[in-house]
Formats: C-alpha cells, sequence, structure tokens
C-alpha cells in the first residue's frame, strides 16, 4: 500500500486529494451505518497519521451534511503533520472543533469512527489509545473503522493487546491481510472495500471472487467421457485408518473425478465398499500399510491417473516415508500431498524440494510447523509469509490450511481465502480438500488454480452443509456431499 500510494502521487493525483476522497467515503459508510444523516451523533476518534486526517475530512463533510460531530484528538494539534493538518485545519475552519479525548468524551452517539491506527500498526496498544480503544469497545455505539480496526496487526492479523471490535472496516482501496486472517478478522465486522483511484493490479496478495473461480473451473464438452473428466489415484490409509482415505476419494468424486482409483489395504477397501462404490480398488496383499512397491505393481493405473493424492491415513512408519520419496521422484503426473505425506518429511523435506512436477501440499499449521521445524506459533504469527518462503523453498504450491486459508506458489503470489468457517473445524475436511484438490488437478488445471479453486468451493462446501444447523454438527462427510450444491452456488 505504501508503495502504490507513493507511485499514485508521483502519477499526479496529490496525497491531499487521496486522503479527501478517502475521508469522504468513510463519511458515506457511517451515515449509513447510523441510518440517517441529520440529527445522527458521531464520534471520531483520531490518531495522529493519515488515518486521523481521513477522519477530519470525514468529520468535516458529515458536519456539513447535518450530523452532530465530536472529533476526539489523540495527539496534540501540532503532533499532526502534512495532509494530515492540512484537513485538521480544514475542518476547524468548517466548524468542527477538536477536542482532546478524555475518559467520558465520547459520550451518547450513534456510531463512532475508529481514526486511531492504520495498517502500519505493529505490536501492543498502550497509554492514551489503548484506553480510548477499551473506551470505544464498551459503548453502546456501533463501530466504524477506517482500514483496519485499531490494535490489528495490518500484514498479519495479530492483536497483541486492546483492539478495535468493529461493526463495520471501510478498507481503502483494498482489503488489508489483517482483516482476513484472525484474530484480526474476528474484529473487522463487514469489510467494504472504497475506490480512492490507487493503481493496485500489482499487487502479490489477492482474495478471489466468485466469478474467478467460474473462470477457473473448466467447461465440459457434450462428449466427456469418465476419463477426459478427470482420472484420480488416491495413495491413501492403513489398517486402521481408513476413514482418511474414503474422504479423499469422495471429495475426488463429488468434486466431478469421473473416475477414482484408490490404492490401499485390503482392511480400507473392506470399508469402501459399501460407501463408495464408484471407486476403483487396488488391494496391497500382505501388508497392513502402503510401501513403495505399489508404484510397480500398479503402475498402469499411474499411467492411466490425471493426477495422484497422497498421504490421508497413511500413517507414518519407514515403509510409507519411502513410498512418499519414491513417489515425489517417480510420479511424472501432478502431485497433492497431506497429512502423513507430509509428516513422514518432517525434518528433510529435500525429496520434496527436488520435485519438478506439479505439487501442491495441504498442511494445516501443526503439519506445517513439523515440516518446516519451526513452532506452530511461529506459523500462526506470519501465514502468509510462512506459507510464501516455504513454497519458495519447496518448488511447490501451498495451501496452510485454517481460519483464512492462505494458497502461496513459487513465484511469491499469495491468495487468501475468503470461503467457510467454523463448520470446517472437524476432522476429516483436509481430507475431503485433498481429494478435491486431486480432481481438479486431474481435469489440467494448473496447481496454483486447483489449490485456489479447490480451496474456494471446499469452504463454500462447508458453508452449504452447515446452513441447516447453524454450523454445528457438520461432519467431513456433509462437506464432500455439498461439494455440488457449492459449485452450482457459483453459477446461481
Amino acid at each position: 500500500m505504501t508503495a502504490a500510494d507513493e507511485a499514485t502521487i508521483a502519477s499526479g493525483t496529490p496525497g491531499f486529494v487521496l486522503m479527501e476522497r478517502a475521508g469522504r467515503a468513510v463519511a458515506r459508510a457511517t451515515a449509513m451505518l447510523a441510518g440517517r444523516r441529520y440529527g445522527a451523533r458521531v464520534a471520531i476518534v483520531c490518531g495522529k497519521g493519515n488515518n486521523g486526517g481521513d477522519g477530519f475530512v470525514a468529520a468535516r463533510v458529515l458536519h456539513r451534511e447535518g450530523v452532530a460531530v465530536n472529533c476526539l484528538l489523540l495527539a496534540e494539534e501540532s503532533d499532526y503533520k502534512g495532509d494530515a493538518a492540512a484537513h485538521l485545519s480544514q475542518m476547524e475552519r468548517a466548524g468542527v472543533k477538536a477536542v482532546p479525548f478524555e475518559a467520558g468524551t465520547l459520550g451518547a452517539c450513534d456510531v463512532i469512527v475508529d481514526a486511531v491506527f492504520g495498517t502500519g500498526f505493529r505490536g501492543r496498544v498502550e497509554g492514551p489509545p489503548a484506553k480510548a480503544i477499551e473506551a470505544i469497545n464498551s459503548s453502546d455505539a456501533r463501530v466504524l473503522s477506517v482500514d483496519i480496526p485499531s490494535g490489528v496487526a495490518g500484514d498479519t492479523g495479530a492483536v497483541e493487546g486492546p483492539a478495535v471490535a468493529a461493526n463495520v472496516t471501510v478498507a481503502i482501496a483494498a482489503q488489508k491481510i489483517g482483516t482476513v486472517l484472525h484474530p484480526g478478522a474476528g474484529h473487522s465486522g463487514r469489510v467494504d472495500v472504497v475506490d480512492i483511484g490507487i493503481d493496485l493490479r500489482e499487487a502479490s496478495v489477492q482474495i478471489p471472487e466468485p466469478s474467478d473461480v467460474r473462470a477457473m473451473l473448466p467447461t465440459r464438452s457434450l462428449d466427456a467421457h469418465k476419463r477426459s473428466s478427470g482420472s484420480v489415484l488416491v495413495l491413501a490409509g492403513s489398517d486402521g485408518m481408513s476413514g482418511a482415505a474414503l474422504l479423499a476419494c469422495r471429495g475426488a468424486a463429488r468434486m466431478g473425478a469421473g473416475y477414482v482409483t484408490l490404492v490401499s489395504t485390503a482392511y480400507v477397501d473392506h470399508a469402501k465398499k459399501g460407501l463408495i462404490p464408484e471407486a476403483v480398488s487396488r488391494i496391497v496383499a500382505g501388508h497392513a500399510e502402503l510401501g513403495p512397491e505399489v508404484l510397480t505393481e500398479f503402475a498402469d493405473d499411474f499411467i492411466r491417473a490425471g493426477a495422484v493424492a497422497l498421504g490421508p491415513g497413511l500413517g507414518t512408519g519407514s515403509r510409507q516415508r519411502t513410498l512418499v520419496e519414491a513417489a515425489l521422484d517417480a510420479v511424472d503426473v501432478p502431485l497433492v500431498l497431506d497429512a502423513d505425506a507430509l509428516n513422514v518429511l518432517a525434518g528433510d523435506s529435500t525429496p520434496l524440494g527436488k520435485r519438478t512436477n506439479p505439487t501442491v501440499i495441504t498442511p494445516h499449521p501443526g503439519e506445517m510447523a513439523t515440516l518446516l521445524g519451526i513452532s506452530g506459533a511461529k506459523v500462526q504469527a506470519d501465514r502468509v509469509g510462512v506459507a510464501r518462503k516455504a513454497a519458495s523453498d519447496l518448488g511447490c504450491v501451498v495451501v496452510l490450511k485454517g481460519a483464512g486459508t492462505v494458497v502461496a506458489d513459487s513465484e511469491g503470489r499469495v491468495i487468501l481465502n475468503p470461503t467457510g468457517g467454523p463448520e470446517l473445524a472437524t476432522a476429516g475436511t483436509g481430507d475431503v480438500l485433498t481429494g478435491v484438490i486431486g480432481a481438479l488437478l486431474a481435469e489440467n488445471l494448473d496447481a496454483s488454480s486447483a489449490a485456489v479453486a479447490g480451496v474456494f468451493v471446499h469452504g463454500l462446501a462447508g458453508t452449504v452443509a452447515g446452513r441447516a444447523t447453524e454450523g454445528r454438527g457438520v461432519v467431513s462427510w456433509d462437506v464432500a456431499e455439498a461439494l455440488p450444491a457449492a459449485i452450482g452456488e457459483l453459477y446461481g
């Protein structure tokens, strides 16, 4: 955003004008949140940065429209510089007197505008701003934050101390990472993006919309057949661990794969027969788990497969590690790895980094921490940074699962997924996702698109599955079964 601001100003739009546009957008959103203009009561709490400047513009505009405005400063007037100082002066000339923020100065109001900190904030809020945030959160008024709730780190969503709990966040030019990733997302309320003329086409972090995902999904011809619709080979499961393998198969089938082959043990196949009759079985004889011999024993199936999904319920013994290493080297179609296929590589991910064919890995934070040899807390503290570095170092597409799933590719592009919610917080939904991404890879989507579209549709399926129960009681099988309806909503 800093670079984009500077480029816009350098191209001829003064910062003063950009601040005017931002403040006017905040004023419009404030009036909408209040439900009226004339007679509405609004308190605007202004920090000493550019967010405060946006607040001054909003105060001036709202005052002229008949709103009763109370502008509260968290700094001395002499502390405001540049464009913010200029707009402070304009506001006061228009008849709005700025007063210092003190306990009790919020008073009775309809809306509080949080213009305390912007997206550059890091760390813990202390002193007068902390007291202001506590007062804002204690008020019965509705709260609108400018760009990002104060106290939330703009680039990570971290909240280390007091942070505003907003009903609405008006994002200037683009939504910020901190309002997508938790815990910051939980403070943001509804996020409305306003265009003020800043060019962000070069942004390396993006959020997909339904139209983006529709454009990624392939259109099937009238003469499509089961192989042309995508052939997925699932290498998963072991004795005592059949569920994960079956969920991966079901995810692939419900996402539209025309042909699903499950390579597993007799134990897993016994469970599969009554649940997923459409999947073809290849059974490993004489073993309770899969090993590298399956690559040669079922070589014809690998040749016919459009993509391979490896890992759910695999187990973490020496045979499984040997299988994963061999598959990374020998499988020459797109490969998606999850769960134990990643766990067996803990401490040595070299085989993954050597692979040259398209590869997607789908770790949750714990698996990512284990794979990279770092703490889970470090993963969660910078989900975008960790996913981006892992994708670059390992040469693959990384799907870092969790609230605000992060998809990163080896070129540095990051996609933050907006779909899904707590209904996905149940065992096995990640296995369904493995099958979903496998199905899209088998339909010849590139690895990045398969990951982005798969995560988006999977999250939407969770929402569809949870509608009847407010999210409670959803199981992973429900999510798989809701995939066709979720796809239908993309086109609805």
